[in-house]
């Protein structure tokens, strides 16, 4: 009994580790940005010259009229202006980088106390087609080496996040960014409550135009 005992939780390990080897080695979805919503064989696959080539210039602007909400432990920061804009590094990759070269925030405020909001590491774009639960012409957006200060000009009480998931890309003739995802706090100084914070809001992608996310 001793023995089948030992064999079994045995076979449960064994188990356990195929699973994790399985989890750990799966294969991620080529990325690419296209021209056109083709969907070859039923894939959302960009084909030939619909595809956009490396080093394109992806340029998004917060939607006008729009509020880009921070919640952070030291108070909600409201935003009215903000932008991104990044390069990509290769037509199709797993997932598609693109070097940031530019986050910028403005006319940001908390209760009517002025708010500077500055990114001070740029960064890498990480782009990645949606596939599950079914395909789409969309994709989720990260950052990567990114770092965002939050400083409240009246206090000097000063923040630093590292953002991740910053929301997701939904493909058409002038694409969206729904801009949502969370902040994880990194340090401050001596008037910053530790704690982590998050934003959202919504970009309009002024370039490339038009554009959908494929394979």
């Amino acid at each position: 009994m001793k023995q089948l005992k030992i064999l079994g939780l045995a076979l449960v390990a064994a188990g356990a580790l195929m699973a994790l080897v399985g989890a750990g080695t799966a294969a991620a979805t080529e990325t690419a940005l296209c021209k056109q919503p083709t969907t070859p064989g039923g894939l959302p696959r960009c084909e030939g010259n619909h595809l956009w080539p490396a080093n394109t210039r992806i340029h998004s602007e917060q939607e006008v009229g729009t509020i880009l909400m921070i919640p952070t432990p030291n108070g909600v920061v409201e935003c009215k202006k903000s932008t991104l804009e990044a390069f990509t590094e290769q037509a199709t990759w797993i997932p598609l980088g693109a070097n940031v070269t530019a986050l910028t925030f403005g006319e940001c405020e908390d209760a009517g106390e002025p708010v500077d909001v500055e990114t001070i590491k740029k960064g890498t774009l990480d782009i990645e087609i949606i596939d599950l639960p079914n395909w789409t012409h969309n994709g989720t957006l990260t950052l990567t080496g990114t770092e965002i200060r939050v400083k409240w000009t009246l206090t000097g009480d000063e923040c630093f996040y590292d953002p991740g998931d910053i929301g997701t890309l939904t493909g058409g003739a002038m694409a969206t960014i729904d801009w949502a995802g969370p902040l994880t706090w990194t340090g401050g100084n001596l008037g910053c409550i530790p704690g982590n914070a998050s934003w959202n809001g919504f970009h309009t992608v002024t370039s490339p135009e038009p554009l959908w996310v494929s394979m």
